[in-house]
């Protein structure tokens, strides 16, 4: 896996890994299993379909969420179902192996034993694509075991001059050697990224409030998904394919976010990262509402913002709100001032001076 590995580092050399440090740590072990699970000898490598058809957005006060995240926390679903695989291994044998089930949390170049056991081929937005049009919207995961098994060949595919992902990405995250800056990309701004969404990236967010799913939306390989075979990743095991902001701002403290979202992947951002991103997709909205034919909903949005700005801490928030507020063409200059008469952080005092003067 050398080949894999260089490219790894090249890709962190070059800064894409954004904040992720834990991606920065050890990467000789993302490409060495045997230091990762010592004493196994071969991975099962799996994949199922997550896709899911997404409705029509409700209504302006809501947000889409990614198609892997409609459903229940893939980790939990995958991890029992390759233990239940285990057993059955096990009970075909009629002895107990050594095995332990990994999907997206550890130290392991999924992608690259994806790719090298047959399960499909890197595209340039850099999922596992795969073959006879199976397309991307699959989960993959891994079954290290003791058993000695004969390796599957890789799969070998291609997007060709194809470059649709790149072109569609409203960010720009994909870069044209098949890589992405996760600095850019709208999963990591509105998943890992802890901090603030950076102002000149809010806009380009558009609706999507946990996630993204253009790059493969645009992908000709996924013209004709296999919709998921499991209910665990259907939109009524979990948030669904569309969240309703206000409920998003109502959420005021972290237990009650858990008690929602616990068991889903939006536990991910927690509460700050989760009611940040309903902001700026508010602030979207709010923008776009004129071309609207219903905009009824306006008033009701700048009063929760508002109500919700009078109750945060958290200032970070806090100036997402004020400007959210501000991206409306008529935005009323007297909530901003409000904003500003009861900000006590000087940062956030100077950004809402700032609004306040494009008024």
């Amino acid at each position: 896996m050398e080949a894999e590995r260089l490219e790894y580092e090249k890709w962190l050399a070059q800064g894409f890994a954004a904040s992720m440090e834990y991606l920065k740590r050890n990467p000789h072990f993302r490409t060495s299993p045997q230091l990762l699970y010592p004493g196994s000898k071969c991975a099962i490598i799996v994949s199922v379909s997550y896709y899911t058809e997404k409705p029509l957005l409700p209504a302006p006060y809501f947000g889409d969420i990614a198609r892997y995240a409609v459903g229940e926390d893939y980790h939990n679903v995958l991890t029992r179902k390759l233990n239940e695989l285990r057993a059955k291994i096990e009970s075909v044998l009629g002895r107990p192996i050594l095995a332990r089930a990994f999907t997206d949390d550890v130290q392991l170049c999924e992608q690259a034993y994806a790719v090298r056991h047959g399960l499909g081929f890197s595209g340039k937005n850099t999922m596992v694509i795969g073959p006879k049009l199976s397309g991307s919207y699959n989960f993959v995961a891994e079954l290290f075991t003791d058993l000695d098994l004969e390796p599957d060949e890789a799969y070998q595919g291609t997007c060709g001059q194809c470059f649709r992902c790149g072109v569609a990405c409203p960010t720009k995250a994909i870069t044209d050697d098949g890589h992405v800056d996760a600095n850019l990309c709208i999963s990591f701004l509105t998943i890992e990224n802890k901090n603030g969404i950076p102002l000149h990236l809010r806009k380009a967010l558009g609706r999507w409030v946990f996630g993204c799913d253009i790059c493969q939306e645009v992908c000709p390989y996924n013209q004709r998904p296999l919709e998921t075979p499991w209910v665990e990743f259907k939109s009524g095991s979990g948030v669904g394919h569309n969240i309703n902001l206000f409920e998003i701002l109502a959420i005021d403290t972290q237990a009650r976010f858990k008690s929602l979202f616990g068991h889903t992947p939006l536990s991910r951002p927690k509460r700050a990262g989760l009611i940040r991103n309903a902001l700026v997709v508010l602030g979207n909205s709010l923008a776009d509402s004129k071309d609207q034919k219903d905009n009824s909903w306006v008033e009701e949005a700048r009063d929760r913002i508002w109500t919700f700005f009078e109750c945060e801490a958290n200032p970070m928030l806090r100036e997402h709100a004020a400007w959210a507020i501000s991206q409306h063409p008529d935005a009323p200059a007297n909530t901003l001032q409000k904003m500003l008469a009861r900000e006590i952080d000087e940062a956030n005092k100077r950004k809402i001076e700032e609004y306040l003067g494009c008024l």
